[in-house]
């Protein structure tokens, strides 16, 4: 086990406030920001963590404000064209659909000087007072008082310390202006109770949220979601006053890492979990994670009494700073990021392993076979299998994309390994609400609402247990070519849907492929397919870019069923009596294979990542621009088409018929 620190850019609170003023510039309402003691919860009395944003700004401002839904992008884009000035005004948003930080970057572009952003009990589904249940800790709606803290670092821009952007934050680097990928502007989250008295003061004033849309209003009891600015302004509007202090410095942080030697040194899989949280508690983030992690590493503990090594070298990582940015494991991959690239060949992510009672799997598609084949071995305690569970559930068996939110972001999407990220989630319509980074996701919480037991923490380090197994146990690497060949085609058919006729008829003048393939994968020495690759010629048509595009995945998908198959056969032959030049042979094979599979994904890092977003590498996935959290499929050639940029989506065409064809290359056996 060892330590590595690295010194980061990070703020601490020092002091907040949230008044409503009267007409006289008095004081007329003070939010509390804070969330009440609960004698039934030891955790959240004698509260010690204040409510607040990392990487939030500094700044006092007193202005007029307005309700802008969401503040996702096509929210405050509505409001615009509606006439509504937002400039020096604070923006009122609710928590949802999108990543927090992104609701104060759009505020900030569109003018606004401050950001409040509250939980609307209109997002809890099933769960809320109106519907005749009672709040935490009696019930299981959210307690009024419950506030989300969390970051407002712009993670889909770029993830990690924002003064060292792809490279290590260690002790003397030169360090960048932080503002690429943090706000400018304050912010403060609040409750819905502390919001209340301070969004009804816009009741009937200017136009209500209504004209935008149903999805613009909530169920807040006493506010009609009314804007509270019109298109002729109203000088008569309430004021707020928003003051927020943050003290930013250059402070450490620990990785913790552990390994469990295997057979192969030099084929690794990373199994991670970050353990800080905003609250003292963090029950469910990230405490049920790590419990899980832990109680895995104790199982391999005792089988290597036994004299049990796996197959492949297992990493075992306790991230540090998670929370505020990504920043441990961002940090580390950088740091390392080389060595990674030779040897990892998957990454295993455990975060919030247990919130809720239904599996939610995100995962590269590689991993989807081996984590549904492993969930038809494990019991889900309410029956049947976690395979029947899944396949039956509200997600009807589909594994979504990775987007962002998570330690796996760096590992996938700058670096180019497989990854998934799994846990038990709360089904909104069905389960308990989960109090996300409040103080009341507390053991409590997690012991008499949301798994009382701790059956689901038991069921979770099984399931986790023998992917880590599946992974690191058998020769032959368990992953499913077919399947990324065939998602690729979904998601270019889908794609296609939203690009205009006339671009068919589109003709670019350039004539070379923008960027390269990764260097790390174009200096394979041990994969020679590799080598050759670097005399594409640009398709400049896009029709034609089109056609040679569909015509490299169909290659793909026919190489990625051949290697499927040939792994499959070999896996079945390997433990058959053979003689000892035969068992050479077979050895050599698997070496190949391993190293194919385990490269597959680095084919699809291009070399000059996302327009206004180089430290996302991978053309396939990455975290989307104006969701944050939520996975963006062919995220390059997505954003050209948003743009109404043809060029650019020609060149991304390019970009994906070259990987594949690549990749076909390597895959050929």
């Amino acid at each position: 086990t060892k330590v590595e620190t690295y010194h980061v850019y990070l703020n601490t609170p020092v002091d907040h406030a949230l008044n409503l003023l009267d007409k006289n510039g008095k004081v007329e309402f003070a939010a509390s920001l804070e969330e009440d003691a609960l004698p039934e919860d030891p955790t959240s009395q004698n509260d010690t963590v204040p409510t607040f944003h990392g990487y939030s700004a500094s700044g006092n401002v007193t202005a007029q404000y307005f309700y802008a839904n969401y503040g996702r992008k096509q929210d405050f884009d509505a409001l615009r064209r509606l006439g509504i000035d937002m400039t020096g005004k604070i923006a009122i948003v609710r928590y949802g659909q999108i990543y927090r930080g992104l609701k104060v970057k759009f505020a900030q572009e569109s003018g606004a000087v401050g950001v409040v952003i509250y939980s609307d009990p209109g997002d809890d589904g099933e769960f809320i007072p109106q519907n005749g249940y009672k709040t935490y800790p009696h019930g299981p709606a959210r307690n009024p008082s419950s506030v989300e803290r969390g970051s407002v670092m712009y993670l889909s821009y770029r993830p990690g310390d924002p003064t060292t952007p792809g490279y290590a934050s260690k002790k003397g680097v030169p360090r960048e202006d932080p503002h690429a990928t943090t706000p400018k502007i304050p912010s403060l989250p609040v409750s819905y109770k502390d919001i209340m008295p301070i969004l009804s003061k816009l009741n009937g004033l200017g136009p209500n949220a209504k004209h935008f849309g149903s999805d613009w209003v909530g169920k807040l009891e006493g506010f009609d979601y009314s804007i509270g600015l019109s298109p002729k302004g109203d000088a008569s509007s309430p004021l707020l006053h928003l003051f927020n202090q943050q003290d930013y410095s250059i402070i450490p942080i620990h990785n913790v890492l552990g390994t469990t030697k295997g057979i192969l040194e030099d084929e690794v899989v990373i199994v991670g979990n970050h353990r800080d949280a905003w609250i003292r508690g963090g029950a469910g983030d990230p405490n049920s994670g790590s419990a899980v992690m832990l109680e895995i590493l104790r199982a391999f503990q005792e089988a290597a009494k036994s004299g049990f090594k796996p197959y492949r070298t297992i990493i075992w990582a306790s991230w540090d700073g998670e929370e505020p940015g990504l920043l441990g494991s961002t940090e580390w991959a950088e740091d390392h990021a080389r060595r990674l690239q030779k040897k990892v060949v998957a990454y295993l992510n455990l975060d919030s392993a247990v919130t809720g009672k239904t599996l939610l799997m995100s995962s590269s598609p590689v991993l989807k076979d081996v984590l549904f084949d492993v969930a038809k071995k494990v019991d889900y305690p309410k029956g049947g299998s976690l395979f029947d569970h899944y396949m039956n559930g509200p997600l009807k068996g589909d594994i979504s994309i990775l987007g962002s939110g998570s330690d796996y972001t760096v590992f996938l999407e700058h670096l180019g390994i497989p990854s998934f990220d799994i846990g038990f989630v709360s089904n909104p319509e069905t389960e308990p609400v989960y109090q996300y980074h409040s103080n009341y996701d507390s053991f409590y919480w997690m012991d008499t609402i949301c798994d009382p037991g701790f059956l689901y923490h038991n069921t979770m380090a099984k399931y986790f247990g023998k992917l880590v197994m599946q992974l690191s146990g058998p020769e032959l690497l368990p992953f499913g070519v077919l399947a990324y060949g065939i998602d690729i085609e979904e998601y270019l058919s889908d794609a296609l849907k939203s690009v205009p006729l006339e671009w068919y008829h589109y003709k670019s003048n350039t004539s070379r492929i923008p960027g390269h393939i990764h260097k790390t994968v174009a200096s394979l020495s041990n994969l020679p397919e590799l080598q050759h690759k670097t005399g594409f010629q640009f398709v400049n048509e896009f029709t034609e870019a089109v056609k040679i595009t569909k015509k490299a995945l169909k290659k793909f998908q026919r190489a990625g069923s051949e290697i499927d198959d040939a792994r499959k056969h070999l896996q079945d032959s390997l433990y058959k009596k053979k003689s000892i030049w035969h068992r050479i042979r077979d050895q050599a094979r698997v070496a190949l294979i391993n190293a194919k599979l385990g490269y597959l994904d680095r084919i699809f890092l291009h070399s000059d990542g996302l327009k206004d977003r180089p430290w996302f590498k991978h053309s396939i996935y990455a975290s989307g621009r104006y969701t944050g959290y939520a996975g963006q499929s062919l995220p390059g050639f997505r954003e050209a088409v948003e743009d109404e940029d043809p060029e650019s989506a020609l060149k991304w065409l390019n970009v994906y018929w070259r990987s594949l064809y690549v990749a076909t290359g390597l895959l050929s056996i």
